[in-house]
């Protein structure tokens, strides 16, 4: 690992999806994006579903992620997201398919009566949206 590098790990429910020693980061926190470098502030702060990516060889590297959490150290990033999808491995046909489904779904879920459904869904949805978005 050189000075200017540190370790990131996304992991979501199913297991890690990236564990790397990077120079930096971007990720979509519920405040706004955010870059990470060496010797960051430590911080935890909420992510929302967007584009998370990390920069290696001189070149951005993007994941499709859902909601969670990231914990900054001084050496270490941990992004804890329900889902995370590489870019590079989304098929476009199968991610537009899954935003007309999660559309239909959404319009089906009564907002006023159950927002946790109607936020989880909405949370999905935004996924779906982003994988078209890298895979287009």
């Amino acid at each position: 690992m050189s000075d200017k590098q540190f370790k990131v790990q996304v992991v979501t429910p199913s297991g890690i999806v990236l564990d790397k020693e990077v120079e930096e980061i971007v990720a979509p926190g519920v405040m706004g994006e955010f870059g990470v470098l060496i010797g960051h502030t430590p911080m935890l702060t909420f992510i929302k579903p967007g584009v998370l990516s990390y920069l290696e060889n001189d070149k951005f590297i993007k994941f499709a992620v859902g909601a969670g959490f990231c914990e900054v150290l001084k050496d270490s990033v941990a992004v804890l997201v329900d889902l995370a999808f590489k870019a590079e491995d989304i098929d476009l046909s199968e991610a537009k398919s899954e935003v007309q489904s999660l559309e239909q779904q959404l319009a089906q879920i009564d907002q006023a009566a159950d927002p946790e459904s109607f936020k989880g869904m909405s949370d999905k949805l935004k996924v779906a949206q982003v994988k078209v978005g890298l895979a287009s």
